[in-house]
């Protein structure tokens, strides 16, 4: 557990004292938002990574050493792309449960909740007016399963590199419960300046960094299962990336509510990702594995 704390407390240090320094160094080039942000959230992404490499160098440790990093191809990693979209799809009718908010197919969530205006919005809309409803949901299932098995996982990696690799070996010999609450809860605080800044949670961004460390344990619960069942950190980067290329997707068929009540990081959210990870419990039971009721090993 000491291993992990530090790693935490260095993590978050140095991430939050990189992120508000340029921002404050460079502000007029980051407050244009656009590329230069995206440049930055990207950078960040690969923070976990880099201090939990320069941490195994100071320790003498090899990569390796953690027992995570291999890869070989099962079917395992088609459930866990399956568990995603399963969310995805569960939040959009758990979404609709909230008081004043209902099912509708329109970009009016979208650009209210993302703050689109102009010529942004003008775009979205017209996208969405021109492609059916199933076929957007086909397309975008699609289109993330490629982005999330690729680039997305490509970037994922670097978070994961951290999460659920060197903290997961950190944490060898806790209960699966507690170590997804740490990792869950410290990668939900390590978000808070992304957060702050608008994004996930824009309409609430105070808020969004309580929700957001909810929904880090949640989805983390899922990656940290596959993880300790192949024994590789791989598959949480592939499941990591599908969860950031689809998102977005649920907010396209619910109208009402904010970013607090509806969305894949809304509470509609957190109730699939809830009913997934019961699913996942129960099938740990029948199936005899036990990963969830044994302590991490790797």
């Amino acid at each position: 557990m000491k291993k992990a704390l530090k790693y935490s407390f260095l993590l978050i240090a140095f991430s939050w004292t990189v992120y508000y320094g340029l921002t404050a160094l460079w502000k007029d080039f980051f407050a244009q938002g656009g590329a230069p942000m995206l440049l930055l959230k990207s950078a960040y992404m690969l923070f976990p990574m880099l201090v939990a490499l320069v941490l195994q160098a100071v320790g003498r440790e090899r990569p390796s050493s953690t027992g995570l990093l291999r890869f070989r191809f099962s079917w395992t990693y088609l459930a866990g792309i399956f568990c995603v979209i399963a969310a995805v799809l569960l939040a959009i009718p758990l979404s609709a449960l909230a008081p004043g908010v209902s099912m509708h197919y329109g970009a009016e969530q979208f650009i209210s909740i993302n703050g689109l205006e102009g010529a942004a919005a003008e775009s979205v809309s017209a996208q969405l007016q021109a492609l059916p409803a199933p076929m957007l949901l086909l397309s975008t299932v699609l289109s993330g399963v490629l982005a999330g098995c690729t680039i997305n996982a490509l970037f994922a990696f670097g978070e994961e590199y951290g999460w659920r690799n060197y903290m997961v070996s950190a944490l060898r010999g806790e209960s699966f419960l507690k170590a997804a609450l740490v990792i869950g809860l410290v990668w939900g605080i390590w978000h808070a300046p992304l957060v702050l800044a608008g994004h996930n949670y824009p309409q609430h961004p105070v808020a969004g960094v309580a929700m957001m460390c909810v929904f880090c344990i949640l989805a983390g619960i899922v990656e940290l299962y596959f993880t300790l069942m192949t024994g590789s950190v791989f598959i949480a980067a592939v499941i990591h990336g599908n969860i950031n290329a689809m998102a977005a997707m649920v907010v396209m068929f619910v109208i009402g509510g904010n970013d607090l009540t509806v969305g894949l990081t809304g509470l509609g959210g957190f109730l699939a990702f809830a009913l997934v990870i019961l699913a996942l419990w129960i099938y740990d039971r029948r199936s005899g594995r036990n990963i969830m009721t044994s302590p991490v090993e790797c």
